[in-house]
């Protein structure tokens, strides 16, 4: 399966800031719905400062969609 990372962020980011989940047609559904269900998962783990910058936050690259394919 292939993991579109800019839809997986925007759901991770959505479901930690406590906004209801709002894919928009522009995104992949599969991957906003995981990265949702992820940051739903861990909300409870998570505290202080980490839960808004977590060890692995992406780093942005020029040129174009990065994705992980699993």
């Amino acid at each position: 399966m292939i993991i579109d990372l800019d839809s997986w962020e925007a759901g991770y980011y959505d479901a930690l800031l406590g906004r209801p989940s709002q894919c928009t047609a522009s995104l992949d559904q599969v991957s906003y719905s995981s990265g949702y269900g992820q940051a739903r998962a861990h909300s409870a783990e998570l505290q202080g400062e980490e839960a808004l910058h977590p060890r692995y936050h992406a780093r942005r690259r020029a040129g174009g969609l990065r994705l992980i394919v699993i």
